[in-house]
């Protein structure tokens, strides 16, 4: 059986990835199919100032915020269109009702979750359980607040740290009330989109404020410690593309869709090719 695993896209699909999907039996797909580099360069600039939105005034920031959901949307459409079935999560970049931001409000100019209702392709597996010719899929996506910024905050206001602290609280609580209740059989597949701490986690982008720091979750540290789950699959992070074992699992990296970069497993031999 052969997985494609695919991921941070930001609003391009290159034609050498769609060729290889064409010859996976299934793809699954780690999230931020939307583009927001230009958001992103406004988040670092104003990284603990103000909310990006009021540095560039609400009109310019819905029509950005417009021009990113089409960019993911169209992403999307191109991966219901390979006609291969596609297991899908959230990416912290997209637009899906379940969604937590760093700085309220979230201009919404639609969700991901109404559109992927009517494409008959596309599965998602967010917070949720799935099974494909026997290999069980429980994915988990979204944005997250990353372990570094509890550890060491940065935020000058302190509405916001606690803020900040209270949702890495519930998230982490969310995610073991989630195994409980999903109870992951011996040797499923994991699938989220930040790392878990130790795995492809270190930010190596001198334009981000979390350059040199860990982008990575902790509660997923405990969560494969304990589920053991044979293979997990992560994106984010666009400075990686390789594998590592965590415990007793093995950890893949595919690298960013944006760049051409993919991975190629096959299950249950977890032999990995990369694509990049």
């Amino acid at each position: 059986m052969k997985i494609l695993a695919i991921g941070d896209f930001h609003g391009k699909f290159p034609e050498k990835l769609k060729k290889e999907a064409r010859k996976a039996d299934f793809i699954i797909s780690l999230g931020d199919y939307a583009n927001a580099d230009k958001i992103r360069k406004l988040i670092f600039k104003n990284w603990t100032d103000k909310p990006w939105y009021e540095a560039v005034g609400m009109k310019k920031a819905k029509k950005m915020e417009k021009e990113s959901f089409d960019s993911g949307l169209n992403v999307l459409r191109q991966l219901n269109s390979l006609k291969k079935q596609v297991y899908l999560i959230w990416g912290n970049t997209d637009f899906y009702k379940e969604y937590t931001t760093s700085e309220p409000p979230v201009m919404m100019p639609g969700f991901y979750n109404d559109k992927i209702n009517k494409m008959k392709n596309l599965i998602l597996i967010d917070k949720k359980k799935s099974n494909k010719t026997g290999i069980e899929l429980i994915g988990h996506g979204g944005y997250l607040d990353v372990t570094e910024f509890i550890k060491k905050s940065f935020e000058k206001n302190e509405k916001n740290r606690r803020r900040r602290l209270k949702r890495y609280g519930i998230s982490a609580r969310k995610l073991r009330k989630l195994l409980m209740k999903l109870k992951p059989k011996k040797n499923f597949v994991f699938a989220i989109h930040y790392p878990p701490l130790h795995a492809f986690d270190i930010v190596k982008f001198k334009g981000s404020p979390m350059n040199g720091k860990s982008a990575g979750w902790k509660p997923y540290n405990e969560s494969i410690k304990k589920y053991s789950p044979r293979l997990v699959l992560c994106g984010h992070m666009h400075e990686y593309q390789g594998k590592k074992m965590l415990g007793k699992s093995l950890v893949v990296n595919p690298g960013d869709a944006e760049r051409g970069r993919a991975a190629i497993i096959d299950y249950p031999s977890l032999k990995v090719k990369f694509i990049k």
